[in-house]
């Protein structure tokens, strides 16, 4: 039996689509305003009537022969995917989430198109997408439909800019109290704008020359063979790691069982310089705090590897991630996915943060100086948490083993997680004893930290990037352990006793650049002491 092909006006398919991609990828928008508005469904639904018309118009934009069918494809699957993430996750869509998505490996892609996000698309973006490509569009002759089109795009932006003056007041402080939350739900303005800005970013990014900084730097005590040990500092750049679910920072479970036997301190109010790794590994490790930091700002200068390599210091970067986001362009790296084949702690483009140790423990042979070796793990990164440790270290159970969450229990996806964490505990207690062991060669020293925290659902929200300024503290309260080995206390006169007083004061990200440059006993213009956590208990004005 053969169907006849339903003609359809070209202006009333975009009002269709329109309607379509209003209603059923903007739920997490207008769940919002309304539970901002207190249940005033009218204002609600005024604003998803002015999404709509603006929808319209968008589309209306690309409604000529030819462009209609991909343009209304393209733009349902947009909508499609990104209110998936919307939904699922509780993300919001910006620039730096399009960063991510853009930068992001083909294994951790993969863990977040499973089977669930296929079904998803192929219900609400490639059965609609058929129906597009089926139907029959009538168009009007060109003059006719430029004019046309003209005055519908006229006549829905007035319509629109009027349902918004029915309640201006309410509307205005809405939007200026909760842009972000907001327009980060918006299907497809959000995707399209935000990718639009991001591509901007990187084509301007392309003409930035990173400024020499600390070209002054000196060591104060350098190597000399013979008469003192070499300085290793390794720095452990952990991901996704929330101070939370540690238990030394009194988490109800035992995530720490190793670490509690090492001589470590740990920091329990230290926050991120941002939520997501795009953001805090750059940041952490330039000389910008918080308040001043910006994309462009890092691109335009060097950063803390490059100060200690100007002072004669050995920098080394082991990659376990997704990249340093260019911290490391100008220092030797090694990048753990060489490693896949044939190696048992890697597997399906991904490898087991023990290569860390097993590429550590390689390498020290080779320090002939005094040295810094950053360690980038993959830590707990999402939703995935089950593959980021090996199965033999899964403590709590039952473990979420899937990186469809909606497929597990709430408790089921925290013990995964906490897995993680204990897995990286263990991590770095191997650390800590390889550095150990070597003793007698190195005055060496480990500081941990994590790039950003985790949602683990607390108010619907799973993962992290939400924007700084509103993320919940789960995304920005991180993990900072350090330690020390006995010539490395002597080396740098550091007090035990003064160091323990140390755990509760505030830290940040902002203190790394500064406190590494500290304990490897830089010298530099760039360096300020009060930014160096442990210059206080160094010397006689230390408690002893």
């Amino acid at each position: 039996m053969k169907f006849k092909r339903i003609s359809v006006a070209s202006n009333l398919l975009c009002f269709i689509t329109a309607i379509y991609i209003t209603v059923f990828f903007n739920r997490a928008a207008f769940v919002f305003i309304a539970d901002y508005l207190k249940g005033d469904f009218l204002s609600t639904g005024i604003i998803a009537a002015t999404l709509f018309l603006l929808t319209y118009c968008l589309l209306v934009l690309f409604s000529a022969p030819y462009l209609i069918k991909p343009a209304l494809i393209f733009f349902v699957t947009v909508s499609a995917s990104a209110a998936y993430f919307i939904d699922h996750f509780g993300v919001l869509i910006t620039p730096n989430m399009i960063e991510n998505a853009a930068t992001t490996t083909r294994a951790e892609s993969g863990h977040l198109m499973n089977a669930h996000f296929v079904t998803n698309m192929l219900l609400y973006a490639g059965l609609p997408s058929l129906l597009i490509i089926w139907v029959e569009v009538r168009h009007r002759p060109f003059v006719q439909k430029l004019w046309v089109n003209t005055l519908l795009i006229s006549g829905c932006l007035v319509a629109g800019v009027a349902l918004l003056l029915t309640n201006f007041g309410t509307f205005s402080s809405m939007f200026r109290e909760k842009k972000a939350e907001i327009t980060g739900r918006f299907n497809p303005l959000a995707p399209l704008s935000s990718t639009i800005r991001y591509f901007v970013k990187v084509n301007d990014e392309r003409t930035y020359i990173a400024q020499p900084l600390g070209t002054d730097a000196v060591q104060t005590k350098p190597y000399q063979e013979g008469s003192n040990k070499k300085r290793l500092t390794v720095i452990v750049v952990g991901e996704t790691a929330r101070a939370q679910n540690f238990s030394f920072n009194n988490y109800y479970r035992d995530t720490n069982p190793m670490l509690r036997e090492r001589d470590v301190l740990n920091f329990t109010d230290v926050s991120s310089c941002g939520t997501e790794t795009s953001v805090s590994v750059p940041c952490m490790f330039s000389p910008f705090p918080r308040t001043e930091y910006s994309s462009k700002k890092f691109r335009q200068s060097e950063n803390l590897l490059d100060v200690l390599k100007h002072a004669g210091i050995q920098p080394l970067w082991v990659e376990n991630n997704t990249g340093s986001k260019r911290v490391a362009d100008r220092i030797e790296t090694i990048d753990m996915s060489q490693l896949q084949e044939g190696n048992p702690n890697c597997a399906g483009g991904e490898c087991y943060d023990q290569v860390l140790v097993d590429t550590l423990a390689s390498r020290l042979d080779s320090f002939k100086t005094n040295t810094v070796v950053v360690l980038h793990m993959l830590g707990s990164h999402g939703p995935a948490y089950y593959r980021r440790y090996p199965p033999e270290q899964e403590v709590f159970k039952p473990a979420c083993r899937t990186s469809n969450f909606a497929d597990c229990t709430q408790q089921e996806i925290v013990n995964a997680y906490d897995n993680t964490i204990a897995y990286t505990d263990k991590i770095l207690a191997e650390i800590i004893d390889l550095l150990k062991s070597r003793e007698s060669e190195f005055a060496s020293s480990m500081i941990y930290m994590s790039d950003h925290g985790e949602s683990l659902g607390e108010k619907g929200l799973y993962l992290h990037a939400m924007p700084y300024f509103i993320a919940p503290r789960e995304q920005t309260t991180i993990p900072f352990i350090s330690w020390f080995s006995p010539d490395f206390m002597k080396e740098n006169d550091l007090k035990q006793a003064c160091l323990k007083t140390l755990s509760d004061h505030p830290a940040s990200h902002d203190n790394l650049f500064h406190t590494v440059l500290g304990l490897m006993n830089v010298k530099t213009t760039v360096y300020d002491k009060d930014m160096d956590i442990f210059n206080s208990c160094r010397g006689d004005g230390a408690a002893s």
